[in-house]
């Protein structure tokens, strides 16, 4: 979401610290950026070498070496920009008193473990799947059913909360969640091919659009009739010995051993997931 903002700062690094001209420390940090989009990972070669190897591509000759100066401080101004402000963390810790919460992230496995072990997130979500770490990405069912499975719920039972019409919430919709919430990014924060509602054709029209994810409070009390009389508090499911957060980092742990085995987890013909469930929420 930042990345542009955060290669603003690095072309202005460039052009005060390194004497770069500043039509050229601009196109440095255009040209990173648009290799970092198109491949921001690679499995071969590890996450740190790839990156400064993309800076040291667009960097000019005789100042490649500036890569490995230059790549510490985007990693630093990526991880200030991307971190939940204390408002957005007191208002996680008051959901995970009612909710169990997950997070449902498309993208490369090691940078999107890396911005997740950055950020610290895992001490607020029950569980956390990264598509390429399984055979599916959002908007395809069954990683939202997948999701449902390690949180023990139904899907009925759970919200999809994203930023993008296109993938979180057609995927909520496809999976039939009991509701989808739309968090539309500011207009100067969204990319060119972010689609609108009027793009998507009334394709992916979300339950609810809230402008804050600070107003998530709001809405979510809202909805907690689906869950009923059958709903275990959340405290006394985490507190049982069977419970453990989930994720898919650990590909040799027991509870993600089917997943890639399993083509459609909520086929009309199965009914697996444990009836005692609450919210799932990203």
């Amino acid at each position: 979401i930042f990345s542009f903002l955060i290669c603003l700062q690095i072309a202005d690094l460039l052009h005060k610290e390194y004497d770069l001209p500043r039509d050229l420390a601009t196109e440095v940090s255009t040209t990173f950026l648009t290799s970092y989009r198109r491949c921001p990972d690679n499995p071969d070669v590890p996450l740190a070498q790839w990156r400064i190897q993309l800076w040291e591509d667009a960097l000019p000759s005789g100042r490649k070496h500036l890569a490995a100066l230059v790549y510490p401080r985007w990693v630093e101004y990526r991880t200030r920009y991307l971190a939940p402000s204390p408002e957005i963390i007191s208002m996680l810790q008051t959901l995970r008193l009612q909710y169990l919460l997950g997070i449902v992230t498309n993208g490369p496995s090691a940078s999107q473990w890396e911005k997740i072990d950055r950020l610290a997130l895992g001490r607020f979500f029950d569980c956390i799947l990264v598509s390429s770490d399984l055979p599916w990405a959002k908007p395809d069912r069954n990683i939202f059913y997948a999701a449902c499975h390690y949180l023990g719920v139904r899907p009925e039972e759970c919200a999809m909360i994203g930023d993008k019409l296109e993938t979180d919430i057609q995927g909520g919709l496809e999976s039939r969640l009991a509701a989808t919430i739309w968090l539309p990014l500011p207009k100067d924060l969204r990319l060119m091919h972010d689609k609108s509602l009027a793009d998507m054709g009334g394709l992916a029209h979300p339950d609810y659009i809230v402008e804050s994810v600070l107003d998530l409070p709001s809405v979510l009390p809202l909805m907690t009739s689906f869950c009923g009389q059958r709903c275990r508090p959340v405290q006394e499911r985490r507190g049982s010995k069977s419970y453990i957060p989930k994720t898919t980092r650990n590909r040799q742990a027991s509870y993600n051993r089917f997943l890639p085995d399993v083509p459609d987890l909520y086929s009309s013909s199965s009914n697996s997931c444990d009836s005692n469930g609450t919210m799932d929420s990203q």
